[in-house]
């Protein structure tokens, strides 16, 4: 696998990407970096609410107009960590000025933005606990949400022509099982 370090014009559409308006407010998630929320095992006691909330509030992450720039230069960081691991190097990224783009933009352009960006990040075995790991999994997430028809699929599977291209009715094959 081979790895490359992505202009700063794909992270600063990545980042675009994620402050463009959506009915569900900012692109934010949780990023738990270890144990700062905490788990519970079957049988343990939960933890006291006050204690998970503030764990929560903690590992809260968004990208907002004011830290739109930090994020971009994590992703960068993040992608030079991977190339410099890849290749055994220990170059740092270029200094980062963000760039604000204006969508609307193409779900699937972004998706395809988020695999490429994901590939090229992902060579160090720090990966997948990144905050970048976990930008790409909400971004991408947004991403699925806004393709056409999404919001029309049915969420519940009861009737399986309701889930076929072209409007062909489902074929059942085989039961497994019986």
């Amino acid at each position: 696998m081979s790895a490359f370090e992505v202009s700063d014009t794909h992270i600063d559409v990545m980042i675009s990407a994620a402050l463009e308006g959506s009915h569900h407010g900012p692109l934010s998630w949780y990023h738990d970096a270890g144990d700062e929320i905490p788990h519970t095992q079957p049988g343990e006691a939960l933890p006291g609410h006050e204690s998970y909330l503030a764990a929560l509030q903690r590992t809260h992450r968004e990208v907002n107009h004011e830290n739109a720039e930090t994020w971009g230069a994590t992703l960068l960081a993040e992608n030079r960590r991977s190339v410099n691991h890849r290749y055994n190097e220990d170059e740092f990224e270029a200094p980062y000025i963000f760039t604000r783009y204006a969508g609307p933009f193409d779900p699937v352009a972004i998706i395809k933005a988020i695999h490429c960006y994901r590939y090229q990040s992902c060579e160090h075995p720090g990966w997948k606990a990144s905050e970048a790991h976990d930008f790409c999994e909400a971004l991408e997430s947004r991403m699925i949400h806004g393709l056409p028809g999404y919001d029309a699929a049915p969420w519940e599977v009861n009737d399986p022509s309701t889930v076929t291209r072209g409007g062909v009715p489902a074929q059942r094959v085989r039961r497994f099982g019986a």
